[in-house]
């Protein structure tokens, strides 16, 4: 009886999780000459998107050809393609970065974090206490 509960609380809980939409942007960027708003370094006040709702799944993804930036597009997903996280194909001098997510407006710009900075930090002070 107790195995068959946990077991329906389980079945329950996911369906719950998948279940539930989130908000995403939703935008492109097609570089210099064509659409604007959309960059990687992307402008929360610029208002060249649209935040889109009932999505399973946020995308961001990033277009290079020749090592020169061409498109930055932005998705509301009615499904889940992939795991949360990034993945990049290469070949010459052209990839497509892709990642995916599923929190309320996790496809803006890449954060920045302080752990990085912490990190920097903590080398420059080794640096001068060790010389």
């Amino acid at each position: 009886m107790r195995a068959r509960l946990i077991t329906v609380l389980l079945a329950l809980a996911v369906a719950v999780r998948h279940g539930a939409a989130i908000k995403c942007y939703q935008c492109s960027y097609s570089g210099p000459l064509g659409l604007q708003g959309c960059e990687d370094e992307f402008d929360l006040t610029d208002n060249r998107y649209v935040i889109e709702e009932n999505c399973q799944q946020c995308s961001k993804m990033k277009t290079v050809l020749n090592d020169e930036q061409i498109l930055v597009q932005r998705l509301c997903l009615p499904v889940s393609l992939a795991d949360n996280g990034c993945d990049e194909e290469t070949s010459n001098s052209n990839s497509v970065h892709t990642c995916y997510c599923n929190k309320d407006l996790c496809n803006s710009a890449p954060r920045r974090t302080a752990g990085a900075l912490l990190l920097i930090s903590v080398g420059y002070a080794a640096m001068y206490l060790l010389y």
